[in-house]
């Protein structure tokens, strides 16, 4: 591949890259007396962005891949991330148009551009020494985020908090690769053979205890990334620390990072878990949704019940994890890696559409945040309390809202299992203990939409946000109603986004046992077999 290839091949990474250093200099110049000046910066580069993304017009659903360069690899699930990472940047942008004060507004909207780099690189990495670094450059911009974003103690106290278990996690997910690497020499997640693909995590007989090790290490790191439990108890307080625009995009981006990187870590194995680390993950899933429904419940706070929401919906994810992209044989989308993709990327837009809304509705000159602050709002923003309303409905996964696909994917693919399957009767119990959760959960819900609609106005409630937060929560909640009327396009492209991870899987299955094959590496094309692909179409 020559020099101009590899460009066009990278140039939506690349445009966020020149974007978010451009926005940085123009926030440092004197443009940042320009209200606009900023923002028209990051608008300019995500249309740079979007035709980077479109310029290809057939790469549009293309399923199979090529390694352009060592540790990097564009495919199908590349094209969804960079989608998502489009669309959730233009809603970003406007939640976030008058939050920061205006000297500190470069600094803060070209972290926006690099975190969402770092999840288009993770999305794409061959490498974990490749993954970890994508993985931080998720992370790090959004230490930056929190503290730019409100200038009080509690932003900082925030960011504080946030920076040294982020630095945790990094480390244990940093001594978790060091242990893959020692048990398979390699750096290498995948392959490429001339007719499939294979895995560097093959081992003829089962797991060896430092590749176990290795990946409950590497779960460890990553389950501070989308909010597991026992790695749960900052969420709280720093979603409650940071301003509104930040949290919403903390409850999703780095979520998405995570749950990517945990694709490859599991679908290095030919997604084989053994006895104990199924049984790990399975009471981490039934913990995580479970304890957050339970301590949503108790909340006074706004912010704080949708921080324990979106733990809950971390244990929703973790459920279609478990189901992994083989197992299921009935259902519209059985695989729990099809689940997987479509339900997060949803997610994202319905929980950055509720933090719009208390954007949205100022409460003495800020964002409302406790229940008191929204009390009533609709007498005042009809509009927007309409709007929080379908994102709140969606989050609950109420019908006629997207957030019920969702949830019935996620719950059908546990539910579909074979029943000789030896997951089957955990798995259905996870998916009973789920669904209880769900009903728990619809009494906080509920609670966020009676006080708007039914309260009694108890503050100075004022809906002058501005209207970019209005903008933005338009542009999350008529989607969730849309993606339920019109469902089928937006399934079959998360279909087959996850067809590759079901393609390397089912070769990584087939290939655990040879240790000794040595791949051609001069062939970095992917095959994929009708039976890779005989899922894609509904």
């Amino acid at each position: 591949m020559n020099l101009s290839e590899l460009a066009f091949a990278l140039s939506p990474e690349l445009v966020l890259l020149a974007g978010a250093c451009i926005v940085l200099m123009v926030g440092v110049s004197g443009g940042a007396n320009d209200r606009l000046a900023v923002p028209t910066a990051f608008l300019v580069a995500l249309g740079a962005l979007a035709l980077a993304v479109f310029a290809d017009p057939d790469q549009i659903g293309t399923v199979s891949g090529r390694e352009i360069l060592p540790g990097l690899w564009l495919n199908s699930v590349t094209l969804l991330v960079r989608l998502t990472a489009l669309s959730f940047g233009a809603v970003a942008i406007l939640v976030s148009w008058n939050q920061p004060v205006a000297r500190e507004r470069g600094e803060y909207m070209a972290m926006i551009l690099f975190s969402l780099l770092g999840l288009l690189l993770t999305a794409s990495a061959n490498d974990w020494v490749v993954l970890f670094f994508a993985i931080e450059l998720v992370s790090i911009p959004t230490y930056i985020m929190i503290a730019l974003s409100r200038t009080d103690a509690r932003a900082s106290e925030s960011a504080v908090k946030y920076f040294f278990l982020g630095a945790l996690s990094a480390a244990i997910l940093a001594y978790g690769l060091s242990f893959l690497y020692g048990a398979t020499g390699t750096t290498t997640i995948t392959l490429f053979l001339v007719s499939e693909t294979e895995t560097s995590m093959r081992f003829a007989s089962g797991l060896p205890t430092t590749a176990m090790i290795g990946i409950v290490l590497v779960f460890a790191g990553l389950a501070f990334k989308i909010a597991a439990v026992p790695f749960h108890a900052y969420v709280a307080d720093v979603y409650e620390g940071a301003a509104s625009p930040v949290t919403g995009f903390l409850g999703f981006v780095p979520k998405f990072a995570g749950f990517l990187a945990l694709i490859k870590v599991f679908m290095s194995i030919g997604w084989e878990l053994p006895t104990s680390l199924f049984w790990m993950l399975w009471i981490v899933a039934a913990a995580t949704v479970t304890t957050g429904n339970v301590l949503g419940l108790l909340q006074r706070s706004v912010k704080r019940t949708l921080a324990y929401s979106s733990i809950a919906h971390t244990g929703y994810l973790l459920v279609a994890l478990l189901v992994g992209p083989l197992a299921g044989n009935a259902g519209f989308m059985p695989r729990g890696t099809d689940a997987i993709l479509f339900y997060i990327a949803i997610y994202g837009f319905m929980n950055l559409g509720a933090f719009a809304a208390l954007t949205a509705l100022q409460t003495d000159g800020r964002d409302a945040e406790t229940f008191e602050d929204i009390s009533g709002a609709a007498r005042r923003a009809p509009g927007v309390c309409l709007g929080l309303a379908v994102c709140v409905f969606s989050l609950m996964g109420f019908p006629p809202t997207a957030g019920f696909l969702g949830k019935l994917f996620v719950l059908g693919g546990a539910f579909s299992l074979r029943p000789g399957d030896a997951m089957h009767g955990p798995m259905v119990t996870l998916a009973i203990i789920a669904v209880i959760n769900s009903a728990i959960a619809a009494a906080y819900y509920l609670r966020i939409v009676a006080a708007v609609y039914f309260g009694t106005p108890t503050t100075k409630l004022s809906p002058d946000g501005g209207n970019g937060p209005k903008w933005a929560l338009a542009g999350c909640a008529l989607p969730m109603l849309l993606i339920f009327v019109f469902p089928a396009e937006i399934t079959k492209f998360s279909k087959r986004s996850a067809a590759v991870v079901h393609s390397i899987t089912l070769d990584a299955k087939k290939t655990l046992s040879r240790s000794s094959y040595k791949p051609n590496s001069s062939d970095k094309s992917v095959r994929l077999t009708a039976d890779h692909v005989d899922h894609i179409d509904p």
